[in-house]
């Protein structure tokens, strides 16, 4: 048996650990970022018109592929375990190889279903009463994108793989290659040239296809290339209802999770733009702003996953708690430098959103975007608490408890600012406040979740070391 001391533990679970995970991740979203960008700002030059399907159907395909997606990005933390200590080498390699085929086996099985969806889809955006021009390229990006909806679920579970072990240096070359062929097909297809007619919003669904392809082909190199394959290749091809079941069975409730965040969160979006045209601008601005700063905080987030469920494999809660509550600071202390960046420089930081608009519409805007970012910068702090406490209950498997703390204080949160919502001007101030409410009872329920299992776990544990000194 092999000890280590807590300074091990400090190296191996501690800041520098989750750093070094962190920063290529962080990496890694801002490629994800630059290639969401690029898709709606070159189908902006090209016609509006395209860029408006884009970000319809674009929102309609995430809602279709959410759960599945979601759900293989829960084998990070399984591999994460599986890689703990406490296992042999041997065993722990046939488990992660095994996962990783359970992966391929269940996006092989959502093929069909995707390819039903895509030949249902052709009347949905009419249906909704969308002018014939733009319903045509929404049916058209929505059904090229279906293309990516298999790449896409093999690429969480791929990039799981290499997460879970700590790998990350492939999985930000991976993206930094796909994200410049995007942005290279996105110039070539969408506008034409070279013998290629303009395909606009055609042209850049199938860019994003073939780079994302690309990268699930990347990374399928990758993995041949690893020793372990042709030594597990055999022994963990085979489907597995059990390993399927626990990557679908706690993924899906993640996925569930991100569905009924992104409705609730489009919800108070539309409300919004129905009380005022500029406070939707403004809210726009500043939100996308703060999503933009705030992609450390992911990248953080997906590492906390890897280390805590390493420690949990290790040595139970005990350990586990320490890596929480060291992320807990580190989450913490970037919310705080970012919100005092959001107050202290609003005018400074909008150049960025609103550098484009005209000066009539930006003298509109801007005043009530920098107001926003103030409650941009309090939401920012809740927020982020609620990414890592998150990450951390997923690593320990409690992914239902994430699905209630989002789902509950949500619908209440919305429901509640629905009726009491004023129809004027002060309904954007009343809706930002609305989604601090509903992150703050977020990070509550999840906070107090994870505090039980913390005083289950150590009450489970005292008898049986009452029980091991009595023996011995």
């Amino acid at each position: 048996m092999t000890l280590t001391s807590p300074s091990d533990d400090r190296v191996t679970f501690g800041y520098r650990a989750m750093l070094n995970v962190a920063l290529p991740l962080t990496a890694t979203v801002g490629c994800f970022a630059i290639t969401l960008f690029t898709d709606r700002t070159l189908l902006m030059w090209y016609q509006p018109v395209s860029s408006a399907a884009s970000i319809a159907a674009g929102n309609l395909y995430w809602a279709t592929v959410c759960i599945p997606v979601t759900a293989m990005g829960f084998i990070t933390p399984l591999v994460a375990i599986a890689m703990g200590p406490k296992r042999r080498r041997g065993i722990a390699n046939q488990r992660v190889w095994s996962l990783l085929w359970q992966s391929i086996w269940i996006t092989l099985f959502c093929v069909p279903i995707f390819a039903v969806i895509g030949l249902l889809s052709g009347s949905i955006f009419t249906a909704v009463g969308h002018a014939p021009e733009l319903a045509a390229e929404e049916a058209t990006y929505f059904r090229t994108l279906l293309l990516v909806a298999p790449a896409s679920m093999l690429e969480a579970g791929l990039t799981a793989f290499f997460i879970g072990r700590r790998i990350t240096s492939p999985i930000l070359r991976a993206n930094i290659a796909s994200a410049v062929l995007n942005v290279v097909l996105d110039v070539w297809i969408i506008f034409g040239g070279l013998g290629v007619p303009a395909m606009g919003v055609l042209g850049a669904a199938l860019a994003t296809a073939v780079s994302m392809w690309f990268k699930v082909g990347v990374f399928a190199v990758l993995l041949v290339r690893l020793r372990s394959f042709g030594r597990y290749r055999l022994s963990a091809w085979r489907p597995s209802k059990r390993l399927m079941s626990e990557i679908m069975v706690p993924g899906s409730a993640l996925g569930i999770q991100q569905l009924i965040r992104s409705l609730l969160f489009s919800f108070v979006l539309m409300a919004i733009g129905a009380a005022s045209v500029n406070g939707l601008a403004a809210t726009s601005a500043a939100l996308s702003l703060y999503q933009l700063l705030s992609i450390p905080a992911i990248g953080l987030a997906t590492a906390v996953t890897v280390i805590t469920g390493q420690a949990y494999a290790k040595s139970g809660m005990e350990l586990a708690k320490h890596v929480i509550f060291r992320s807990l600071f580190l989450g913490l202390s970037f919310a705080l430098i970012l919100s005092g960046l959001l107050v202290v420089f609003p005018q400074a930081l909008l150049a960025i959103s609103l550098g484009g608009v005209d000066d009539m519409q930006r003298a509109e805007i801007e005043p009530l975007a920098a107001r926003l970012l103030g409650f941009a910068a309090v939401y920012c702090l809740v927020d982020v608490s609620g990414l890592i406490l998150a990450a951390s209950a997923k690593s320990i498997g409690r992914t239902s408890l994430i699905l209630v703390a989002t789902a509950i204080p949500g619908f209440t949160c919305v429901a509640v600012g629905w009726f009491s919502s004023p129809s004027t001007d002060a309904a954007v101030t009343h809706w930002w406040t609305v989604l601090i409410g509903w992150a703050t009872l977020q990070v509550i329920g999840i906070a107090w979740g994870i505090r039980h299992t913390l005083v289950d776990q150590s009450r489970a544990i005292r008898p049986q070391e009452k029980a091991a000194s009595t023996s011995t």
